[in-house]
């Protein structure tokens, strides 16, 4: 009965004119209004800021591919360098030319205190100033509406702002998914509504604030063997190794689900892998798409275990009589996702995800915490609680 329900359901929110995103409100529309965003003769236009974040700038192709398989035509990027310093009218309009008087509005995305073109925004638009003073130091939120003169000389535009990286990067997935691409689009091949034309409603608003759940995301528990042998079918590129290939053309599909579904924490397979070790470059691909990093209840201080402690650890996997290996250990796995958003998990269970002691040794696992908050001031030089 749910699956009948459920199918009613979707055939009644696919015939609406309007576009909803599964979870909020809607701000465009496939039937005309005053704001048009592409129309069979004229594709949609992006503006973007070269300083800002390259996770932003990512996620804006995906905007610019997204929107063409959607409308049928390719949308355009202006890819916007202004003075960080003092962004004037009169460098940007030498940039965008007659783009700003055209027929459709631009969509104009940028991320507050890193986006030079949002800095010149936020000084000429009484229009966009107070909501971008709304969102400020708001983790992870965003303004996504219609803004009449948001710069001077643009009588409109659809502004994708966020507070942070990825409240502009959810502000764009947000944007897709009201305009027909699911979440879903790759891993389950739910494929794009076409739309040869979409509009922006007026005086509606697509804005968010801080999620009230800070870091959210999933565990890639128990991969072996369903997940693991199609990783080894799709990202092994004809090669065999020692481990599966959970690499950074693997984790990259997940991370970009992750911000599609409007998550940003990922604890990663831990069967015979290890994240930092399998792909070099798995912790800089989780930083540049916007993915906290972090690992499971066994594997503490950002390092696979018992697999990376096989590989690069020495004596016992055992705090009171081996502190010394494993504090060094540790503090290499913290060192290395120093440079990265990275959650370090603390605490120590046995080899194998077996109890750390059978007699249920309380003081001990306070021993390992302790050096393990020891370690992680020492690397950042200010104190674990902080």
């Amino acid at each position: 009965m749910m699956r009948y329900s459920l199918s009613i359901l979707f055939f009644a929110l696919v015939s609406l004119p309007q576009s909803f995103a599964i979870g909020g409100p809607t701000c465009l529309s496939f039937t005309s209004t005053q704001y048009a965003i592409a129309t069979e003769s004229n594709p949609a236009t992006i503006w973007i800021d070269s300083s800002d974040w390259p996770g932003v700038h990512r996620a804006a192709l995906d905007l610019q591919n997204d929107l063409e398989k959607v409308t049928g035509k390719r949308p355009s990027i202006l890819n916007i360098t202004l003075s960080s310093n003092s962004p004037t009218i009169s460098d940007l309009n030498r940039q965008t030319g007659s783009r700003s008087s055209s027929s459709s509005i631009p969509i104009i995305i940028g991320t507050l205190g890193r986006s030079n073109l949002i800095n010149l925004a936020q000084q000429s638009s009484t229009n966009l100033k107070p909501k971008l003073t709304a969102i400020q130091g708001k983790w992870e939120a965003g303004v996504s509406e219609v803004i009449k003169n948001p710069i001077s000389g643009v009588t409109a535009a659809y502004v994708i702002v966020g507070a942070d990286k990825r409240g502009t990067i959810y502000g764009i997935y947000d944007f897709l998914e009201q305009a027909g691409v699911s979440p879903w689009y790759w891993w389950a091949d739910v494929p794009y509504k076409p739309h040869s034309k979409i509009y922006a409603l007026p005086n509606a608003s697509c804005s968010h604030g801080s999620p009230s759940v800070k870091y959210r995301g999933i565990f890639l528990n128990d991969e072996q063997p369903a997940l693991t042998d199609w990783v080894i079918e799709k990202f092994s590129n004809g090669t065999s190794a020692s481990r599966p290939p959970f690499n950074r053309f693997f984790y990259s599909k997940v991370f970009e689900l992750l911000l599609r579904l409007k998550a940003n924490y990922l604890w990663p397979t831990m069967w015979n892998s290890a994240f930092g070790v399998d792909d070099p470059l798995n912790q800089f691909t989780a930083d540049y798409y916007g993915i906290v990093m972090s690992t499971s209840h066994q594997e503490p201080m950002l390092r696979s275990s018992p697999v990376e402690w096989y590989q690069f650890g020495s004596g016992q996997w055992n705090w009171d009589h081996n502190r010394e290996n494993l504090t060094k250990f540790w503090t290499d796995g913290v060192k290395r996702g120093s440079p990265y958003e990275s959650v370090y998990t603390l605490g120590m269970r046995g080899t194998g995800d077996l109890p750390l002691d059978e007699s249920g040794n309380i003081d001990l696992l306070q021993r390992v915490v302790a050096g393990q908050r020891e370690i992680i001031t020492s690397v950042f030089n200010k104190n674990a609680s902080e």
